[in-house]
């Protein structure tokens, strides 16, 4: 059985109750990252989560909120006295920036207790896996966005598949990508009013996403990077887009920072 953990669900912009979107993956006792915002080192604290079982960031693309604590994270694992290597993955436009984050405080070379940071730049070709072992499958598909960013799927031993668009525009390649999942978590920055915004920034709104949700058919859909502090509240996003089918399974769940989902 994996466990998805929302470490924050908000957009750019977050709020009294929403950190800007990370979240943690679990199979098995070992741990990924799914991109790097507000306070990840307290948050593995308050969760009980040894830190040693982090084993795998992954960025999606180099937009501030989705990389902004990163050398916070690897600062506080050194402090701590971590030995065990830390494995990150990303595209080049974001290793760039990871490289940029890391040596603007030399956290790839501190004189002492110095833990191996690998890095593995991803090649950006659909569906690229990315990592296999015991504990789950990690392929990766580029999306359409302001800057090259890329959806996650992984899959668990048990076979459940769990997809994260990240940020995107509409694109067919999210579609073939997420086909059918057990989960799909998608973004959904605007109400369907931002049509504007969402094609200028290359997001989604209300819309897109109801037509998106549509398309991929997945088992359980949940929608992420969606502040309540912007113009349309969370309950008016989900009253956009509305029902997907009959049954409570085919309602859009909109999970809450620090909630743990059960695959």
């Amino acid at each position: 059985m994996g466990r998805v953990i929302f470490l924050g669900t908000g957009s750019a912009l977050p709020s009294e109750t929403q950190d800007n979107t990370s979240l943690l993956i679990e199979s098995n006792g070992s741990y990924l990252m799914i991109d790097c915002s507000g306070t990840p080192y307290r948050k593995l604290l308050k969760l009980g989560v040894e830190r040693d079982r982090l084993e795998h960031i992954l960025i999606t693309h180099h937009h501030i909120d989705h990389i902004y604590a990163l050398p916070s994270l690897i600062e506080c694992l050194w402090v701590e006295g971590r030995d065990l290597p830390l494995h990150i993955y990303a595209l080049p436009s974001a290793m760039k920036a990871v490289e940029t984050l890391l040596d603007l405080w030399n956290l790839r070379s501190r004189p002492v207790r110095q833990f191996q940071i690998e890095l593995h730049s991803l090649a950006g070709y659909e569906n690229e896996l990315i990592l296999q072992n015991i504990n789950f499958t990690i392929r990766t598909s580029p999306m359409v966005h302001a800057v090259p960013s890329v959806a996650t799927k992984i899959t668990f031993p048990d076979g459940k598949t769990f997809v994260y668009s990240s940020d995107t525009a509409p694109c067919k390649q999210l579609v073939e990508f997420a086909k059918g999942v057990d989960y799909v978590l998608m973004e959904c920055t605007f109400c369907g009013d931002d049509e504007g915004l969402a094609e200028v920034t290359l997001h989604l709104n209300s819309n897109q996403y109801r037509e998106l949700a549509h398309s991929i058919a997945a088992n359980n859909t949940l929608l992420i990077h969606h502040s309540d502090v912007t113009a349309c509240p969370h309950v008016e996003v989900l009253q956009e887009i509305g029902p997907l089918g009959n049954g409570h399974k085919k309602m859009v769940y909109l999970p809450h920072d620090m909630e743990i989902l059960e695959l």
